[in-house]
């Protein structure tokens, strides 16, 4: 005899064996966008995330409109977790993007509030960024065109300054210090106001022609209203770094530093400087 089990019945069976072996839905996972794209799926009465957890994902069904399961996967390879919960927990601290028109690093780096939140950067766009009018970047993985953050590891990107309390200092030396860390590139993104940035480039001019020993830069944002997101990038490269959490000062050593001028639609290099040693004091 054959047994008809209703889907009504498979979807509550099916969902009390999700929760018991994986948990609540991430909220990255969109479930309404799941069973629309796959009818076979909402027929079926399957629990839509158990679905993709042990066959979707593998298929390469997307489990929302702003996650491509294939493209995510060309840059974590084969992965214990799937591919939701691995850019939650793991490929969003590493920098996978999570479809070709989001840039995971290059949000996290635009909005430092973001970043000092830890939020996952997909999911603020999605329920807040895109609404406050935050635009986002497109991917670069498997662009043949270079980019400033392009395997940069999210430890060596830092935003200053990171609130409205918090001052800090730039000091560039000719001297070598001595620094225990490697980094192929260190990228240390600004939010400067427009006199900042001319007196900076300025100072950096004066110092690569010998006109400066040292160069200073204090910037104290209380004193003034600064932008919400980043107008200055500088990408230190090659180079040696250590940080002093007692005193708050990140010291580096580098080849060479690169200023990126982010405020025009295309970012562009206005300042390049070989060699030098990079201090950086925050001060409450």
């Amino acid at each position: 005899m054959r047994v008809q089990i209703s889907s009504g019945a498979v979807r509550l069976l099916s969902r009390a064996v999700r929760r018991v072996l994986f948990g609540r839905v991430p909220k990255l996972f969109d479930a309404d966008y799941y069973l629309h794209a796959n009818r076979d799926v909402a027929r079926s009465g399957v629990d839509p995330f158990l679905h993709y957890l042990l066959r979707g994902a593998e298929q390469g069904r997307n489990p929302a409109t702003d996650f491509d399961t294939r493209f995510y996967r060309a840059q974590s390879g084969k992965t214990r977790l799937d591919p939701v919960r691995h850019y939650l927990r793991v490929g969003a601290r590493k920098g996978f993007d999570p479809n070709p028109a989001f840039n995971t690093l290059w949000y996290t780096s635009q909005y430092a509030d973001v970043a000092g939140a830890g939020a996952n950067p997909l999911l603020h766009y999605r329920t807040h960024g895109r609404r406050e009018g935050r635009p986002a970047s497109r991917s670069t993985f498997g662009s043949p065109q270079p980019h400033m953050l392009e395997g940069v590891p999210s430890h060596h990107i830092l935003n200053l300054p990171e609130d409205e309390r918090t001052r800090f200092e730039l000091v560039l030396r000719r001297d070598a210090a001595a620094c225990p860390d490697p980094a192929r590139r260190l990228c240390l993104f600004l939010r400067l106001t427009d006199p900042e940035i001319g007196g900076l480039l300025d100072g950096f001019e004066a110092f690569e022609f010998g006109r400066l020993r040292r160069l200073s830069v204090a910037i104290d944002p209380s004193t003034a209203a600064h932008p919400q997101r980043a107008t200055l990038l500088a990408a230190f490269e090659h180079c040696y770094y250590g940080e002093e959490r007692a005193t708050g000062t990140l010291t580096l050593r580098c080849a060479e530093v690169r200023l990126w001028d982010l405020r025009p639609h295309e970012p562009r290099i206005v300042a390049a400087l070989s060699g030098g040693t990079f201090t950086v004091r925050r001060r409450g």
